[in-house]
């Protein structure tokens, strides 16, 4: 059986995927007619769990970063299996160990409990001044650390937003409020989320930052590099019972 294979996408897509039509698994793509389906948000489980049921041509959006070698199910399980063993073992230990350690426990129920420390933070927290609204700032950078222009930054839920000047920085035109989110996208790269928290200052400087593993590929994908690999002495053992 076969224990892993590679996602790739070898010719990019040139479209922008924000101009299509939104479709239940992804979006629309007018120039080649076909339903792009949106990878981004999956897990690897749930990506190796679409390709073990999808083996026809798919046309798919990926990070960059999703883009390697999976395992699939059955080398999973195989695993599990080997773990599954290991544990039962380290349970019959354990249980040896149970006197010692509810005597343990015990001590440590009739131990006096210092509390002095806690009193003290919440005394702090209790007295520090937190802002209502917040004047959020804020630079954007690529994986070489230089700025990025054009950058869209949006109030989530909202249409409230500005860009990134020349030098990648920004100054979002309202005051926000904790757990505001803001949304920042650029062409190419995935969206980047970034949820406001509590702070004594009213002005909030943030600095968000795209790598190489927030690009964004659309395309043909290419599903291989699957291989089969030698059975160990564990498995064709367990072969015989099957």
């Amino acid at each position: 059986m076969k224990n892993s294979f590679r996602i790739s996408v070898k010719e990019p897509c040139s479209e922008n995927y924000e101009d299509f039509a939104t479709t239940s698994q992804g979006g629309f793509c007018e120039s080649c007619q076909k339903e792009v389906i949106d990878f981004t948000t999956l897990s690897d489980e749930a990506l190796v769990a679409y390709f073990d049921q999808n083996s026809g041509k798919t046309c798919g959006r990926f990070m960059k970063s999703q883009l390697k070698e999976y395992q699939t199910h059955q080398a999973m399980n195989t695993n599990f299996l080997t773990k599954g063993i290991a544990l039962m073992s380290f349970s019959l230990v354990t249980l040896c160990a149970t006197p010692d350690l509810q005597a343990q426990e015990a001590a440590l129920v009739n131990s006096p409990l210092r509390t002095e420390i806690g009193a003290v933070q919440r005394f702090e927290a209790s007295n520090r001044t937190v802002a209502d609204k917040y004047t959020v700032i804020g630079t954007v950078l690529d994986e070489e650390n230089l700025p990025l222009p054009g950058v869209n930054v949006v109030l989530k839920g909202t249409t409230e937003g500005t860009q990134t000047d020349f030098d990648g920085k920004f100054e979002f035109p309202r005051q926000l409020e904790v757990d505001d989110i803001l949304v920042f996208s650029y062409i190419g790269y995935g969206k980047k989320e970034h949820t406001i928290e509590a702070s004594e200052s009213e002005i909030v400087d943030i600095t968000i930052r795209f790598d190489l593993s927030d690009i964004e590929l659309m395309g043909a994908v290419v599903v291989g590099g699957a291989y089969k690999t030698k059975r160990n002495i564990f498995q064709k053992f367990i072969a015989i019972f099957k």
